[in-house]
């Protein structure tokens, strides 16, 4: 023990000796002794002191964030249920826009530090993100009557909205660290707290708002096509106002921001450093390859080549990282697509399927707070070491067992749901309203059916067909009238077609074929459809439950899906005279399909959907647990990467880490549009697997990392401090600063951040989350 107290003593000896050195070097600029006069203040005088036009900087990112996780929220379901893209194709476009929105930051950062500078291009990409969001407004509009159009102006909002949003991300927090002078430490990181708090603000209520925007406002009266049913205008309008408020605010305080000119981009300096490293280590013969790292062979001064060297050991580290965005992206893809087979009501509350990823804001910011106070104390009370390696190798153990039990929770689900068909298949139902028992067979001849007349053939035990093997399915049957006929369907995959057999099924005109309901309600409520099964008659459905509803069917014909509320939906038919013929009622149960056959005399009912009877909060347990993960595993990495970076390297550790969310999501695109993944419950295990891999391989890379002791960097942050405080009180470069200059003539910015603020180790270390949202 009294070795240790040794080392330790030395080490705050030498962390003197640097301060001190450091300190006499330049009396004339004392950072730390103006740092530590700003503690002394009292918090009016330090208010007094505050500028308060970053104010405008923080009102701009609380309507950014709501403008982005708005949209966000809504949008797999809007990919679903507006554009009709299977669960599989709306999956890979959610994590698709969200690999452009996390790889676009890197490239706005370069045009910022380059060409710029960050206010003109804040102000720039901004107005590319508000076009983006009208051009995403339009397109969900349900007047436009071409489907292709919706498609294609969708698909270009989403590009132009990742662009703006990557673009702005990693200069919005650094530009409003570039209000502060060096010395107001403390004013400073009360800036980020703030700023840190806006982002959970907008994405807290953004995510839990937008859906009810989505559902529940009736954007077009009198409207009754199903297309009307959901106000996606309304849902992508709000934000896209959000981001045009946003852009306002910004632009009101202009006059007062201090605007530092571009002043090249060292991501650009590092990746030539590399790509010179790898050039001429290539180009010299093996014997001469004399130097002890093949980084040393680049054409780069030292401290360039030094610095890459610290960060590529921390870019090792990241690799098995994307894995865990990879899993964690999925809260509002999968995960969502998962609790709409869930019974969404608490009590009083209904929880919509897109507001479930309300819960991760929710759990982050009482989760951070809450280990900082307890946790964290407790463990070192304990003496246990709870490294920051350790703390990651963690987050990635709880995010594979959160996957591990949405595999236990899809278990649950699919004993409970109707099976349907999947890729590649289709299914047949019929419904046997003729005047006779009929026997049906079909070119499949495992497929046949024999329904009694005034039935319909069982719904919860289809039997699928491989549409490859079957692109065209033949119905052969005898009539009521002993005819031999045959009825031709040509079905697309994963729908289930109902066939309607009336009179003597004898005309072509009493054999029709359309597509049963195969999709639930979202918003806590049940779905049905009436089938007019009458010959030669037009009928007239008035629904009185809840807002009353009419529907007009000609005979034969099925009515589109209507969504009402659970509980009992009492109904009126009438017929072409408005003459009442009997009246009914249905008892409506939570995400149940059903189909209601009006026939000659009266109408029965024939569950096609079952019931959601899991409640949704059986899927809070996973998301608690990822969240865990998050906070184990994003919040103590990027503080750690940034303790382990030299300071001029910074800016490219946040870009990389960035690029791992990024590249997280492509691994969701890859696995997801594997074709041999068949069931739900497996690609969920298959993705704890492959995190539980890369666990073990982060334990091995951990193992051999030798960290850097930060207080090595600690004079090179000092004296960028001092070199901005001269340049703030209009004083000369001294030779060293002018030493810096590049061929370009411009001066090396040491503190390039891509998302903080330049200099600002207060932030990195206390607010880092905020880089991930």
């Amino acid at each position: 023990m009294g070795d240790v107290g040794d080392l330790k003593e030395e080490e705050m000896k030498k962390k003197d000796s640097r301060k001190s050195s450091a300190t006499s070097s330049n009396s004339d600029i004392d950072v730390y002794h103006y740092a530590d006069e700003e503690e002394k203040l009292s918090c009016g005088e330090q208010w007094r002191r505050y500028p308060k036009h970053v104010l405008f900087i923080v009102g701009m990112e609380f309507c950014e964030r709501f403008s982005y996780y708005g949209m966000r929220s809504v949008l797999l379901l809007y990919l679903r249920n507006y554009l009709k893209f299977d669960d599989d194709t709306a999956t890979a476009v959610y994590h698709a826009f969200t690999v452009l929105a996390y790889f676009t930051p890197v490239i706005g950062a370069i045009i910022a530090d380059s060409y710029w500078g960050k206010y003109k291009t804040i102000i720039l990409l901004s107005i590319v993100y508000i076009f983006g969001h009208i051009i995403k407004t339009i397109g969900s509009i349900p007047f436009i009557p071409s489907a292709t159009a919706h498609v294609v102006l969708s698909m270009l909002g989403l590009f132009f909205i990742a662009c703006g949003t990557g673009g702005i991300k990693p200069c919005v927090s650094s530009f409003g660290g570039d209000q502060f002078k060096p010395e107001q430490t403390v004013v400073r990181k009360q800036f980020f707290s703030l700023f840190y708090f806006a982002i959970n603000a907008g994405s807290l209520i953004s995510t839990f708002v937008t859906p009810i925007l989505r559902a529940d406002v009736d954007c077009y009266p009198n409207q009754t096509d199903p297309i009307f049913d959901e106000c996606y205008a309304l849902a992508f309008g709000v934000p896209a106002a959000l981001m045009c408020v946003a852009l306002i605010l910004f632009v009101a305080g202009s006059k007062w921001y201090t605007k530092n000119p571009p002043e090249g981009s060292v991501f650009w300096r590092f990746c030539h450093c590399i790509g010179s490293g790898i050039k001429h280590w290539y180009k010299t013969p093996k014997k001469e390859r004399t130097k002890e790292h093949w980084l040393d062979n680049a054409k780069a001064d030292e401290k360039m080549i030094r610095d890459t060297k610290y960060v590529l050991r921390v870019f090792i580290l990241f690799i098995p990282l994307p894995f865990f965005w990879a899993l964690f992206d999925q809260q509002g893809s999968r995960w969502t697509l998962q609790c709409i087979e869930l019974d969404g009501h608490l009590g009083n509350i209904h929880l919509k399927p897109d507001q479930i990823e309300t819960l991760n804001p929710i759990f982050i910011v009482t989760l951070i707070p809450l280990f900082e106070v307890t946790l964290y104390p407790f463990l070192r009370y304990l003496k246990l070491d709870f490294t920051p390696l350790k703390r990651m190798t963690l987050g990635l153990f709880l995010a594979g067992v959160s996957f591990i039990l949405a595999a236990i929770l899809q278990i649950e689900i699919e004993k409970r749901i109707t099976p349907l068909p999947g890729r590649g298949e289709y299914a047949i139902r019929i419904l046997n309203e003729a005047n006779c028992d009929l026997q049906i067979g079909t070119n499949d001849s495992e497929l046949t059916f024999n329904v009694n007349s005034g039935n319909i053939s069982d719904s919860q035990n289809f039997q699928f067909i491989n549409v490859n093997q079957f692109p065209e399915i033949t119905l052969t049957y005898e009539s009521c009238t002993g005819n031999e006929k045959t009825k031709n369907i040509k079905p697309t995959a994963e729908t289930v077609y109902d066939v309607l057999f009336r009179g003597d099924a004898d005309e072509d005109d009493y054999v029709t074929s359309e597509e049963m309901i195969i999709d639930k309600s979202e918003d806590g409520g049940g779905k049905f459809s009436f089938v007019n099964a009458r010959i030669g008659q037009n009928l007239t459905v008035h629904i009185t439950h809840g807002d009353p509803k009419v529907v007009h069917m000609e005979g034969g014909e099925k009515s589109e899906e209507i969504l009402v509320d659970i509980g009992t939906t009492n109904f009126e038919v009438q017929d072409s005279d408005k003459n009442s013929l009997f009246s009914g009622s249905i008892d409506v149960e939570v995400g149940a399909v059903y189909t209601i056959v009006l026939n000659d005399t009266s109408y029965y009912t024939r569950l096609d959907l079952n019931p959601s009877s899991l409640s949704v909060a059986w899927i809070f347990p996973q998301f608690f647990i990822i969240t865990v993960g998050e906070v184990f595993l994003s919040v103590t990495g990027l503080e750690f990467s940034y303790t382990q970076a030299p300071p001029s390297m910074k800016s490219v550790v946040t870009s990389i880490w960035l690029l791992t969310v990024s590249f997280g999501n492509i691994i969701v695109l890859i696995i997801t549009g594997v074709q041999g993944i068949e069931s739900q419950v497996g690609e969920f295990l298959l993705f704890a697997g492959l995190i539980f891999v890369a666990m073990i391989v982060f334990i091995i890379l951990a193992y051999f990392y030798v960290p850097v002791d930060e207080d090595e960097f600690e004079e090179e942050m000092m004296e960028e401090h001092r070199r901005k405080a001269r340049l703030e009180a209009g004083d000369p470069p001294d030779e060293k600063s002018l030493a810096s200059l590049d061929s370009k003539g411009k001066t090396e910015n040491v503190y390039e951040n891509i998302a903080f603020s330049p200099g600002n180790d207060d932030f990195a270390n206390d607010n880092h989350y905020v880089t991930e949202l």
